[in-house]
């Protein structure tokens, strides 16, 4: 079918980009719309998982505000965060668990971060490196947070995401992962068991765009954005969320704290929220 590229992408390189391009240009709807309809819920209801990665200080700076509005609109979300930031910042990550909040393992120096390690990169790591990334932040949750994770997300996603880690998960007694993108994953936008007894719960992408992750930096920030305006933005994960309730469907995304606080985008974001259930990815497995 013609969506079959969604969920087994090619092998080469140049030929994907063609077709993403291709698709994201004359029919967009038309692949997400049957990509997505393909799915199982396991909820049964429309549903939406809301996350945040926390990579770094300007993050933080939007942090407290972030807990507001989400307190405001009574909505839980999971909080990707790194080892590095709990040890620096407890006591906002503290309200975040105490508010109700997930918390999910962003590895403890986040590699290919200007703060820690701007010369490192995640799948560059050997494994024992990765290894020591996942479960130094994992004891520092707990020794800061009091805080047992069970999920993570590769930083960067994308190609810095490797195999490598769910052996790495399943070790550590972990149950997801939550690092690689809706249109190339098998569960069509639905959590699916990956390997090693650990489940990966792709983050999704948007009604337009059913190649790209929909998230700040895809819409609005890279060199050449999908978007470029905040109201284009709110505008296209309305009637994604539109299309999510209309379908019975479950959708995850996850957002850059300092983007998504900017200019009110969050507030319309959280509104558009109140159309459907939001759970947590720790309820799901």
């Amino acid at each position: 079918m013609l969506y079959r590229p969604l969920i087994r992408p090619y092998r080469n390189k140049y030929l994907a980009y063609a077709v993403r391009r291709l698709v994201h240009r004359c029919c967009p709807q038309f692949y997400f719309k049957n990509f997505m309809r393909k799915q199982v819920n396991p909820l049964g209801r429309p549903a939406y998982a809301l996350t945040f990665d926390f990579d770094f200080e300007k993050d933080i700076e939007a942090f407290p505000r972030l807990l507001d509005l989400l307190n405001a609109h009574d909505i839980k979300a999971g909080m990707a965060v790194i080892g590095k930031f709990v040890e620096k910042y407890p006591d906002i990550h503290k309200r975040a668990v105490d508010e109700g909040h997930e918390i999910i393992n962003h590895t403890y120096t986040h590699p290919d971060n200007p703060h820690w390690a701007p010369d490192r990169f995640f799948n560059k790591l050997s494994y024992a490196e990765q290894k020591d990334e996942i479960a130094r932040a994992h004891e520092v949750i707990h020794d800061v947070l009091s805080v047992e994770c069970v999920g993570f997300r590769t930083p960067h996603y994308g190609n810095l995401h490797t195999e490598s880690v769910y052996p790495i998960l399943s070790e550590l007694g972990y149950k997801y992962s939550s690092s690689t993108a809706a249109c190339a994953y098998k569960g069509y936008g639905a959590p699916a068991m990956h390997s090693h007894g650990v489940m990966e719960i792709p983050t999704g992408c948007s009604l337009n765009f059913p190649f790209a992750i929909f998230d700040s930096w895809n819409m609005l920030r890279k060199q050449n954005p999908f978007l470029g305006d905040d109201d284009l933005f709110v505008k296209e994960f309305a009637q994604t969320i539109d299309f999510i309730v209309q379908n019975n469907l479950f959708l995850t995304h996850y957002f850059d704290p300092y983007d998504i606080v900017k200019n009110r985008k969050i507030e319309r974001v959280l509104e558009q929220l109140g159309k459907l259930e939001t759970v947590l990815y720790r309820d799901m497995v």
